[in-house]
């Protein structure tokens, strides 16, 4: 094995080891926000088949949430040891996670996710956040002053609504195309297309024929 991979082993291990002595209380997070209990309820009548639905979905998604926190962690550690540790491991990283099969752009997510919950106290809030916010939250130039409003004692929804505030619905945002020709300039197009067309290739007439299609698409549903 050669140094390098053995450095990363080692501190892949260190890692994993930190995690494990500093392991939490365990928690279990209220799902509420997150899935639809009563679309649990709604499958059956029977309360005791409910209540076992209802108590494993709990538990699958507290997994999925702790799972999200460690790995966010390992990520973290293994991104700012390489960083720290000079040019020497330029671009090391994501050779690393393409050898453990995990895609860039999802380690990412989860070392957002990590990084924010390492820094507010209410930390059931960063762990059940859905991920739109927790980019957007991630992303805010006040970024310090969502943690503090966290800090003092925001609920979870407080916090979404503050983010979903900044939102602005797609379908709400006008956008200008700026037109920088003259369609004046086609209107001798036309003339004598007859003619045109017949010295074309057949290859050509096929493409002429979807375009015009086109055209006459757009013009009809103007009208």
């Amino acid at each position: 094995m050669s140094k390098v991979r053995l450095e990363i082993k080692n501190m892949l291990q260190n890692s994993i080891d930190k995690t494990n002595v500093k392991k939490e209380e365990e928690h279990n997070y209220k799902i509420d926000s997150i899935v639809n209990l009563d679309l649990i309820r709604d499958l059956t009548d029977d309360k005791e088949i409910t209540d076992m639905l209802i108590s494993k979905t709990t538990s699958l998604i507290n997994l999925q949430i702790k799972n999200a926190i460690s790995l966010g962690e390992i990520f973290t550690f293994v991104f700012e040891k390489l960083s720290k540790s000079g040019s020497k491991y330029d671009g090391l990283y994501e050779k690393w996670l393409q050898l453990n099969g995990v895609n860039k752009k999802t380690a990412l997510r989860y070392r957002k996710r990590y990084e924010l919950y390492s820094l507010v106290n209410n930390k059931e809030s960063i762990a059940i956040m859905p991920q739109k916010y927790i980019d957007m939250l991630y992303s805010e130039e006040d970024k310090t002053e969502y943690i503090n409003i966290i800090n003092n004692g925001a609920t979870y929804e407080e916090v979404i609504n503050l983010l979903k505030d900044k939102t602005i619905a797609p379908e709400k945002i006008e956008y200008v195309n700026v037109v920088d020709f003259d369609f004046r300039n086609y209107n001798t197009l036309f003339i004598d297309i007859d003619k045109k067309v017949e010295s074309l290739k057949d290859k050509e007439k096929k493409e002429l024929q979807k375009y015009l299609m086109k055209i006459q698409e757009i013009l009809n549903s103007y009208n």
